[in-house]
């Protein structure tokens, strides 16, 4: 078995059984996390089958996408690209999601109303659905800009993902006005309240924003770390250790940057919606 395959089943062997745990941590254990109770726009007999189709959905996108990325990058990049995009967005949400669920911000954040398989509290399958966009959006980038750097391609590739999130997160959120359960608003809710946001389409600015800065410095770490020039110099092991290694601190700097926006904008545009919509 050459070593491609060996990190592959390695670094599987790892996130693998920590998917599992919590997600069995999410459905059986739901006081740990102080779950909502609140159930996503869909009736009660067809909850299991929808949960099915979008976990196997999700999973069979993105395997397509993972045989793209196997093609043109290779399988340790590829490999890396969809585990490391799914740890990233993974953590960074869960941690608005669950600082607001125990109030450590002055403010509500948001949930998740629907999941099969769960990292933490964000669906597997919305993991899978940024491993796609991000890809995607990178691909573009560089495919339209080819001799320009990675640093570019990360912000044309966040500026692509943003362009579409204003497409699918007021349809998305928005679900809820025809769900049989009133206290249901989508396939998640946000819990900010008008007055303490600057709001478009009905939802956070931060969500865009979180959105541009989620892929842009996920980009740029893949593309400054795994590059096939230090790769070569560097060795796998070592490359995947140091990208790894580095995601906490991007993460890091991704938390700061948002709140440094939310100092900057709220005290001007707080409570003002642009082109509200549906009902939060």
């Amino acid at each position: 078995m050459d070593y491609d395959n060996k990190y592959i089943l390695v670094t599987s062997a790892i996130l693998i059984p920590f998917i599992i745990f919590t997600t069995i941590l999410h459905h059986i254990f739901p006081e740990v996390l102080q779950v909502p109770d609140t159930l996503g726009p869909y009736l009660m007999d067809n909850i299991l089958l929808d949960l099915v189709i979008m976990d196997v959905g999700g999973s069979f996108v993105a395997i397509l996408v993972l045989y793209h990325g196997f093609k043109t990058q290779g399988k340790f990049k590829a490999i890396c690209f969809l585990y490391g995009s799914i740890i990233f967005t993974g953590f960074e949400e869960c941690y608005w999601i669950l600082t607001g669920r125990i109030s450590f911000t002055p403010f509500g954040t948001y949930y998740f109303t629907k999941g099969g398989l769960w990292f933490i509290e964000i669906p597997l399958y919305t993991c899978l659905g940024w491993f796609v966009l991000a890809w995607g959006c990178v691909f573009v980038s560089q495919t339209i800009f080819p001799k320009r750097g990675y640093i570019f391609h990360s912000m044309v590739a966040g500026g692509l993902a943003v362009s579409l999130d204003l497409f699918l997160d007021p349809v998305m959120v928005n679900l809820g006005s025809a769900s049989v359960f009133s206290d249901s608003m989508g396939m998640w809710v946000w819990l900010t309240e008008q007055g303490m946001s600057f709001s478009i389409f009905s939802i956070p600015f931060f969500n865009f924003f979180g959105w541009y800065l989620v892929v842009v410095l996920f980009a740029i770490l893949y593309g400054f770390v795994l590059n096939d020039e230090k790769i070569e110099k560097r060795g796998k092991t070592k490359s995947a250790l140091i990208f790894f290694a580095l995601i906490p601190v991007f993460l890091g700097i991704c938390f700061g940057l948002i709140y440094l926006m939310s100092i900057i904008i709220l005290p001007f545009l707080g409570g003002v919606n642009l082109i509200p919509i549906g009902v939060l």
